[in-house]
């Protein structure tokens, strides 16, 4: 595997931050000198510095060494799971092939492992992607994003296009695709009727800003967790040459992070579009250090979950009406809630959602994303 990677060469004293303790000294890092034991980590950190198919943003290849040495100087929470940096993804003669070298990549790691990439532009997304595509694993795509990054015409991949590429894969595996922090005003109304036609989930800024725990039972669910830091207002992170006046705040996108390092099923977080160049204060490492920072304390702080765990030991609710019947689950240790459609299918299905879902049913009332459930298990 360490064919397809370079060590990291980053001007830090690494045994000064041991004798610290910082994190810079707690990861196993990969150096000219030293391998990482990829059978003794939880969390790998891989760098792809890849940015030839970015449009109007160069720079971001230089951004996985700036967020590394902002990572490396904090602190650790009380960590008990073990973190490996890989180094950086060789790059080779184009773009593509550098998408084909992460899809390998990602086929050598330990199965059960989590990896964070450091970006490089978010076309990288569709490499990700391409490994569950090629081993016939179902798995569902959570992005964060002011941006619908799809044309519905135009077939090239960038960072700018590369749902296209996810949607319109023959052979793909995705079950869900679900966008956060969209900002109506960048995106042209034919994207969204694309998406209502598909059941795909889109939440708009304004509708999850307060209210984040909303979108949580999508993050929990998701395998894939790509976010373009073009989604956090540009006062937080003033790191991109599209950076937005609206947006999630830094402690907002650090809670989101946390939702996927916690997340029963997410194995790979991308971190995308950060341009070193553009960041005169360090202000938007900072903040992507502790994005990152965020999703390992979730990952530490994991607790297993259905389904994972029976059934029996979730408590039951029923929900019943003339024209729907509904059952809700609830893990009293996570306090995370599921629902049920035993009518809709000859197979009773669960679904996660939250405790807003449940108390709106218990009044009569079918929420947003039960009528969407409903919706995709019966076209």
């Amino acid at each position: 595997m360490f064919d397809l990677l370079e060590p990291v060469e980053l001007d830090f004293d690494f045994n000064a931050a041991q004798d610290f303790g910082i994190i810079g000294g707690y990861i196993d890092v990969h150096d000219i000198n030293h391998q990482p034991d990829l059978d003794r980590a939880d969390i790998f950190i891989v760098g792809v510095p890849e940015a030839r198919n970015a449009i109007n943003n160069e720079g971001l290849k230089h951004g996985p060494q700036a967020i590394r040495k902002a990572f490396y100087q904090l602190f650790p929470g009380g960590w008990s799971v073990k973190i490996a940096d890989l180094g950086n993804l060789k790059l080779t003669t184009s773009a593509e092939q550098t998408y084909t070298n992460l899809t390998e990549l990602l086929s050598r790691l330990p199965v059960d492992a989590s990896l964070i990439i450091l970006g490089g532009s978010q076309d990288l997304t569709n490499a990700l992607t391409n490994y569950y595509d090629l081993n016939n694993k179902a798995y569902n795509l959570s992005v964060i994003d002011a941006f619908i990054d799809s044309s519905l015409t135009d077939s090239d991949i960038d960072n700018e296009n590369y749902l296209t590429g996810i949607l319109n894969n023959s052979n793909s595996q995705l079950q869900n695709l679900n966008l956060f922090g969209i900002q109506t005003y960048y995106n042209h109304p034919s994207k969204y009727q694309f998406f209502d036609q598909l059941y795909l989930d889109y939440f708009k800024l304004g509708a999850i800003k307060n209210h984040l725990s909303d979108i949580e039972p999508e993050i929990r669910d998701s395998e894939i967790v790509s976010l373009d830091i073009r989604s956090v207002q540009n006062a937080a992170m003033p790191a991109h040459i599209q950076g937005q006046p609206n947006g999630f705040t830094g402690i907002e996108i650090c809670k989101i992070a946390r939702m996927a390092g916690i997340a029963t099923k997410n194995h790979i977080f991308g971190l995308f579009e950060y341009n070193p160049l553009l960041d005169q204060r360090y202000t938007g490492a900072n903040l992507a250090a502790q994005i990152l920072w965020y999703y390992i304390e979730g990952k530490n702080s994991f607790q297993p979950d259905y389904p994972a765990i029976p059934k029996s030991m979730l408590l039951k609710f029923y929900v019943e009406n003339e024209i729907l019947k509904l059952i809700f689950y609830k893990n009293p240790k996570t306090n995370r809630w599921w629902v049920q459609l035993p009518q809709m299918t000859d197979q009773a299905l669960m679904f996660s959602c939250s405790e807003i879902d449940y108390q709106e049913a218990v009044k009569m009332k079918i929420t947003k994303r039960i009528h969407r459930i409903i919706n995709k298990i019966t076209i």
